[in-house]
């Protein structure tokens, strides 16, 4: 260890040499914005400094094995001792031995991570949050499971279906065939095999490619290598791995590409697209693995935050809801803004907030954003109406519990069959039960998503997308001019304006969605997150996954169609069951061996299984890990737990929840809409129908049937008390509420107990010390002249207040009154709207 870390001290030293020479790019450059895609926090650089070390022992350790066997091959018996270290006669490393690394414990050995870092959440995990009783998640997923709290949680490493294949068996990323020539370029796969060919779906609605995108940063997240002081490297130079950061993988422009110029005419040297390796996560010898920097749960934290600091600041802290803007015209509430984004190139300089980073990347994610974060804050208020005496803190964990029920309803009930088909769905255990309770859950299962399906196998969505967002009026009329992708990347100005969430909304639930298949649209294969001044910025997006595959050590295609029971092709026409001809015939000419192809182009490319849109492989891959996250999920909305299922009322009325519905309830002025978002409007199989006429959740199956008395705003049980204003104390009998005035003895006190204006609205209060508020000169110490009508405030109200001698519950006193429109102004002073907002 003493060794690594050595090792890993001079790497440092020669990343802060270089960042010192190099800097970083601009944060709204092309490059910063797809970095902000994969932007780690604090807690996994923090991590991948250990990680670091682990993986620079494990060299040491394999380099320090292979010196011992040439130097004393004598004591090796090739039938005894070699097979009893297991370890090939290659430099790399086979499951066993890797397996074995893995238990060695050389915490001790650890003096330190090599370069401090401050979390931006300090870690509050711990046994105290194990509450078996609980109704109610984590926001980081810790302790889903009982036995083993890890499991599941962000921040921890992804699974795999199979183990990784490094170059050197520990870190290096796979470059070479199996036949040991280099692997093809990914740019030129991407150009073979990822045209910009349009072949729109006769069925379903580009809703299920944005529910797509939305349920993907709800459970993936893999965060990659910053530089010093979270700078963003500059990989575009195709030798950035030695000038620039060792994590550079950067992606050579093949020769002859349609788009992008081999060699920059300025400099004269080549053309490369920028890539930046992932972050190290293991904890352990052995090889590498990296991050999922989201929880593994279907648990909505895109809505409310990976972790616990993130939720409070989404939080209004009143009434249970979550924290808006107000529309500036006459829309209902939009997300929250931040002026700090650093990669927000909106002319005002706010961008959008929510639990996921990535909410503002374009427009229509934007608008899923608002509209779930819209469905909590009705929710909300529906169940203050029928609970008025929950109190902030319960009524946000129910509706947030509600809504987190709702999605994962709206993911297996509507969005996995259109994906994968019912014979998939009924094969891993994925369809819904029509009522009752699901009793598969297992304390065994690893719920940790897999690299193959986060890596490769959901990113399905980059071949739905479309080169522009519609946008449709209220009559379902196109809206002109449509959005181009390219111009809405972290530019969210346009949600402001008048109608744009329904415009956007009944643009994506009209119009067709791309085909599924190996065809990709140019708007991010060339033209991603791309400056308009600067030519050839933009970058390819299926380059990046292809490049990112091999980052993260995927075996080829071949090798994950044998493990989903497809046939393992020894030549390339043995793939013609399941990939047409044309695409054959390319892969051919760019890779050399059919154990060659990537797995990301090789699943893109097959037919689509019955009765889904994707084929065989990737419906095996994603079948596999939503059934696990189904299995695994102790607060999963069907099961049958004691302390965390719903009532058989509750859940049915969870079922009755459509995506339709959801939309309709949540845009600014909802009249009619088809009766399934996904699928395309049909006046004979899916015609349009009034909002109203679509069931809605019925939330009296949450009322709280509690005998008692309402008093100004708050739910007295019979037999308790309360003082509801500062001169009166009431109690509630079987009878009513018996309310009294209190004589007051100190007004001084009074005043120090209650503010100035709940002791004058009080016309007792009034009566008794009226002297003393009218002289403003001689007010108490600590209560200022000017206090303002409504007082917004963080602060809770103080423990208890004494009545007579008895001491008030807290759960009797009213909440901090805050202020409606700070609650639903613009997130930070100084806001502006945009100016064609203006006037």
């Amino acid at each position: 260890m003493h060794k690594a870390e050595e090792e890993v001290s001079a790497r440092q030293k020669e990343e802060y040499a270089r960042w010192s020479q190099n800097g970083g790019v601009d944060p709204k450059s092309p490059i910063g914005t797809a970095a902000a895609f994969n932007k780690a926090r604090k807690e996994a650089l923090l991590m991948a400094n250990t990680s670091l070390l682990y993986e620079y022992a494990t060299e040491e350790l394999l380099a320090s094995l292979q010196s011992l066997r040439r130097k004393k091959r004598q004591l090796f018996d090739t039938t005894g001792s070699d097979n009893f270290l297991a370890f090939p006669t290659g430099f790399g490393l086979n499951n066993d031995f890797a397996d074995a690394l893995q238990e060695v414990d050389l915490t001790g050995l650890i003096t330190g991570p090599i370069r401090p870092i401050e979390p931006e959440c300090p870690d509050r995990d711990g046994p105290e949050l194990c509450n078996e009783l609980s109704p109610f998640r984590t926001h980081s997923g810790y302790c889903n499971n009982l036995k083993n709290p890890n499991l599941g949680k962000s921040l921890a490493t992804f699974s795999r279906l199979m183990p990784p294949v490094y170059e050197n068996g520990v870190s290096k990323p796979r470059m070479t065939g199996s036949s040991g020539r280099p692997l093809p370029s990914p740019r030129l796969v991407s150009t073979m095999i990822h045209a910009d060919i349009s072949n729109l779906h006769n069925r379903y609605s580009m809703m299920l490619m944005q529910f797509s995108q939305f349920l993907d940063h709800d459970i993936t997240f893999t965060p990659v290598h910053r530089g010093f002081f979270a700078s963003i490297p500059d990989c575009r130079s195709c030798d950035s791995a030695i000038t620039v950061h060792p994590e550079c993988m950067p992606i050579p422009i093949p020769r002859g590409d349609h788009f992008y110029p081999q060699i920059n005419q300025t400099s004269g040297q080549r053309v490369c697209i920028a890539f930046m390796r992932s972050l190290p996560g293991q904890q352990h010898l052995g090889p590498r693995e990296q991050i999922n920097q989201n929880s593994a749960f279907i648990d909505a934290a895109h809505i409310y935050g990976e972790h616990e600091c993130q939720g409070r600041e989404l939080r209004s802290n009143y009434g249970g809801r979550m924290n808006v803007t107000r529309h500036p015209v006459h829309g209902k509430d939009l997300l929250p803004q931040s002026p700090v984004h650093p990669e927000c190139k909106s002319p005002s300089g706010y961008c959008f907030i929510a639990g996921d980073g990535r909410a503002s990347e374009q427009p229509a994610l934007t608008v899923i954003h608002t509209i779930f974060m819209r469905e909590h804050n009705r929710i909300a208020e529906g169940l203050q109406r029928v609970n008025p005496h929950w109190d902030d803190e319960l009524l946000y964990q129910h509706a947030r519990r509600i809504v987190t029920a709702t999605w994962q309803h709206l993911v297996y009930n509507e969005y996995l069959p259109r994906l994968l088909g019912w014979n998939a769905v009924n094969l891993y255990g994925l369809k819904l039960r029509p009522n009752g309770y699901y009793k598969g859950y297992s304390d065994q299962c690893n719920p940790n998503v897999v690299n193959e399906f986060a890596t490769a196998a959901f990113r399905i969505g980059h071949s739905l997308l479309r080169p522009h967002i519609p946008r449709m009026g209220p009559n379902y009329h196109p809206v002109d001019p449509p959005i181009l992708l390219r111009d809405g990347f972290f530019n969210p100005d346009m949600i402001y304006q008048a109608n744009m969430v329904d415009e956007i909304v009944r643009g994506l639930i009209s119009t067709p969605v791309e085909t599924l298949d190996q065809f990709i649209t140019g708007e991010i294969t060339n033209h991603l997150f791309e400056d308009k001044r600067i030519p050839f910025s933009g970058i390819d997006l299926a380059a990046l996954n292809i490049q990112r595959g091999r980052d993260h050590a995927l075996h080829s295609y071949n090798d994950y169609r044998a493990i989903c029971n497809l046939k393992r092709a020894t030549t390339f026409e043995d793939l013609a069951r399941e990939i047409p001809q044309e695409v054959i015939q390319r892969f051919k000419r760019i890779y050399a061996t059919v154990d060659d192809i990537d797995l990301f182009p090789g699943g893109m490319s097959e037919r689509p299984v019955q009765g889904g849109i994707v084929g065989p492989t990737f419906a095996c891959i994603i079948g596999i890990q939503f059934r696990q996250l189904r299995k695994c999920d102790r607060f999963w909305y069907e099961t049958d737990n004691a302390a965390t299922k719903f009532t058989e009322q509750q859940l049915a009325e969870i079922r009755k929840i459509t995506l339709s519905k959801v939309l309709c309830e949540n845009m600014d002025h909802p009249e009619e809409i088809q009766r399934s978002a996904f699928d395309q409007p049909s006046s004979f199989l899916n015609p349009r129908v009034p909002c109203q006429s679509i069931p809605d959740i019925n939330l009296n199956a949450w009322k709280e049937n509690k005998q008692g008395c309402h008093i100004h705003g708050h739910h007295i049980s019979v037999g308790g008390t309360a003082v509801p204003t500062p001169c009166s104390s009431c109690a509630c009998t079987a009878q009513g509420a018996q309310c009294a005035s209190l004589r007051v003895t100190d007004c001084n006190q009074l005043l120090r107990e209650w503010s100035r204006e709940a002791v004058l609205r009080d016309e007792v209060c009034t009566t008794q010390c009226g002297f003393l508020l009218r002289d403003t000169t001689t007010q108490p110490s600590g209560l200022s002249a000017v206090i303002p009508e409504v007082t917004f405030t963080t602060n809770g109200p103080p423990n208890t207040r004494t009545n007579g001698g008895r001491r008030i519950p807290i759960d009797l006193l009213p909440p901090p009154f805050r202020n409606q429109r700070r609650l639903k102004g613009p997130g930070f002073p100084g806001f502006k709207i945009p100016p064609y907002l203006s006037g």
